[in-house]
């Protein structure tokens, strides 16, 4: 029992006893109260009910028995029983306030309120039932009365740790969570138990964005009690956001409360990021079947029916959370998603900008906008949106420097640091504005993905060239890669028509184009036709090595493969199928040594890839490039890339795959070559 409910068993079972004046009532309730004071709940529950028979409507027996039912668990036979002692006798403050600890765990909130209000104005102060309130309160999303009714218990009872609890959660539910750490902390101080306490505390930290100690709290949370569902689900988002495995917690709370649609809705969020798309949909769609109207669970339903390609199903469910909720960002973003793929580019752009009307902070919007205005060529308004590419959570966070960001005025007398900031393809995407840098500024610096620091320092030999160094201070001002376009590349006339830019190692060089003139007559082409990173997503971009059937058929060609990640097995299995040799070297790793990589490509007639790196450093070195895919964002409205002058891009048919385009590589080859089908 708690102290309330010991003071009432206490004074109020012989009180009541006394003034109820049934002498064989009064006895057992004489023996009940010492059993139930020494968690003796069993043997003092008997004794109640035979007060009862005694004497049916005794107050004090009935709130008793319904104590033990409360202690029990059993909270509608204790709302029965502590509301017929109410019913008898209105004037004992403590009826009031244990009905109210009833009805709450009831979740019959507003109830809970009227008996928690009536026991205070019966008794002040009264701690117990100023806490009731506040919990009252609280279950109704009353969240400052329910701090304020806290802070009254606390006036009266300073010590009062679960009030403090309490009212710890709710300042961090009202985003305080700064001042709600330390009252969080004060509570565990004085009752180190309160488990509730240490799973708000652990929210609060990860709100504070201090994530490993908030996961540490979660943790001890959960070692104090396992089944606790609030601080599981936690502990799954706040994986989550870290991409961590999330998986475990999920299952245990979904054990504890398998109705919990938050749950359901967020484990579908973990199925999607680790590309298990189908069982995604099946955990947004039960979330569903739990809260019809849960628009979270609507939208990332929406998401994901797009992903398995079925986007006029994806629109509908977006604009169904939009008709319960106008103003739900992420719901019109989703929908301008689904719109681009529809075909509706300019319906997608409305809903993109729709999505940051109503809230500014929506980045994933203005970064798949700034992807669609490229795409069409609005270079300006484009690069505008990028900027904001990192919010968006898509790139991972931008470091953090000393010196302020470049903003193009002059650096004549300074020095600039340039930052890669994604993947190799993009170091060599945005690489190809660096030559604009030289001699434009006093001193540059640039730190790039350690395999492409000797070719860099090769092809700027005037500039300093590292990997990503910790924090860096020896330069005035720093701009990642990917915000160069903005500055020097505003209109597609800005582009030079520059053959080629990386310099390979000039001995390793020629050592690969006597190597490849070894391989015999005719066309030196490299293929790549897929990569390591295949998502749902980005499926539809790759290919199998089965489906270059057309080229591997070609004779007079010497097939030189350029996928990096080995694929000895898909290799083998198509040089058996289509009797060709496709050529690698056990001596060169295309993943570690680029220098080898670089040396390889520049001795190539011909590269022809899908969206991968190897396209990227072909068109780089000015190696002549056809780039299999359909258009996208670094297109900028071109017909072909105008990054990579060497670079022609081969849509496939409309509404085809790349095996069109594979086949019209293979014809014109075949023209070019002498070869034949």
């Amino acid at each position: 029992m708690n102290r309330n409910q010991r003071r009432a068993a206490s004074a109020n079972g012989t009180k009541g006893a006394a003034k109820a004046g049934g002498d064989a009532a009064a006895a057992f309730l004489g023996q009940a109260v010492p059993l139930h004071q020494a968690g003796r709940l069993a043997e003092a529950e008997a004794l109640y009910r035979q007060a009862l028979t005694a004497h049916p409507r005794q107050p004090d027996a009935l709130h008793l028995l319904g104590m033990i039912a409360c202690q029990t668990g059993r909270f509608a036979e204790a709302a029965d029983l502590i509301g017929q002692a109410v019913a008898v006798n209105r004037s004992v403050p403590d009826y009031h306030a244990n009905l109210a600890y009833a009805l709450q765990s009831l979740g019959r909130a507003g109830e809970a309120e009227a008996a928690a209000r009536a026991a205070l104005r019966l008794r002040s102060p009264f701690p117990e039932a100023a806490n009731s309130l506040g919990n009252a309160l609280n279950a109704q999303g009353r969240f400052d009365q329910a701090a304020a009714a806290y802070r009254e218990a606390l006036r009266s009872r300073p010590g009062y740790a679960e009030a403090l609890g309490n009212l710890g959660a709710v300042l961090r539910t009202l985003n305080r969570s700064g001042e709600a750490e330390g009252v969080l902390r004060q509570a565990l101080a004085l009752a180190p138990h309160l488990s509730d306490a240490r799973a708000a505390l652990g929210l609060a930290l990860l709100d504070l964005d201090r994530a490993a100690e908030g996961e540490a709290a979660l943790r001890d949370a959960l070692r104090q009690r396992p089944d606790q569902a609030g601080a599981l689900l936690a502990l799954a988002g706040a994986l989550q956001r870290r991409g961590q495995p999330a998986e475990a917690p999920y299952r245990r709370h979904m054990a504890v409360q398998p109705s919990d649609m938050e749950a359901w809705n967020g484990w579908g969020l973990e199925l999607q990021k680790r590309d298990r798309v189908d069982e995604a949909a099946a955990a947004f769609a039960k979330a569903l079947r739990l809260a019809p109207l849960m628009t979270e669970a609507l939208t990332n339903l929406g998401s994901v029916r797009r992903l398995q390609g079925r986007s006029l199903d994806a629109a509908a469910l977006q604009r169904r959370a939009l008709d319960l909720r106008p103003d739900y960002a992420a719901a019109h973003s989703n929908l301008g998603q689904a719109l681009q793929d529809l075909g509706d580019d300019r319906a997608a752009e409305n809903s993109f900008t729709r999505a940051l009307e109503f809230d500014p902070k929506e980045s994933t919007a203005r970064f798949n906008r700034a992807l669609l205005r490229l795409r069409h060529g609005r270079l300006k308004a484009g690069w505008e949106d990028y900027a904001d590419r990192f919010t968006s959570g898509r790139l991972g966070r931008p470091r953090e420097f000393p010196m302020p960001e470049w903003r193009g005025e002059d650096l004549t007398d300074r020095r600039l640091l340039l930052w890669a900031e994604q993947g190799l393809g993009d170091e060599l995407m945005f690489g190809s504005i660096l030559p604009d840098l030289v001699g434009r500024v006093g001193s540059l610096v640039i730190e790039c993905d350690p395999r492409l620091a000797p070719l860099f320092q090769r092809s700027f030999p005037s500039a300093q060239v590292r990997g990503p160094t910790a924090r860096p201070d020896d330069a005035d001002r720093h701009l990642p890669f990917g915000s160069l376009p903005r500055l020097l590349r505003g209109r597609l006339a800005d582009f030079p028509a520059r053959s080629g830019w990386l310099v390979p190692d000039p001995a390793r060089a020629a050592d690969w184009r006597a190597r490849l003139a070894g391989l015999g007559p005719g066309l030196t082409v490299g293929v790549a036709w897929t990569s390591r990173r295949i998502t749902t997503e980005r499926r539809a971009a790759y290919t199998t090595l089965d489906q270059w059937g057309p080229l591997l058929r070609l004779r007079h060609l010497r097939i030189v493969s350029l996928q990096y990640d080995g694929r000895e097995e898909e290799i083998a299995a198509a040089e058996r199928r289509f009797g060709v040799t496709i050529h690698r070297w056990s001596d060169l790793d295309q993943t570690a040594d680029l220098e080898g990589t670089t040396a390889l490509i520049a001795g190539l007639d011909l590269a022809v890839t899908v969206a991968s790196s190897a396209g990227e450093f072909a068109g780089a070195l000015g190696v002549p490039i056809w780039r299999l895919g359909g258009p996208d964002w670094t297109h900028l409205g071109a017909a072909t890339r105008p990054w990579f002058p060497s670079m022609r891009s081969l849509r496939p048919p409309v509404g085809g795959g790349l095996d069109g385009a594979i086949l019209k590589v293979s014809q014109e080859i075949a023209r070019l070559s002498g070869g034949v089908l």
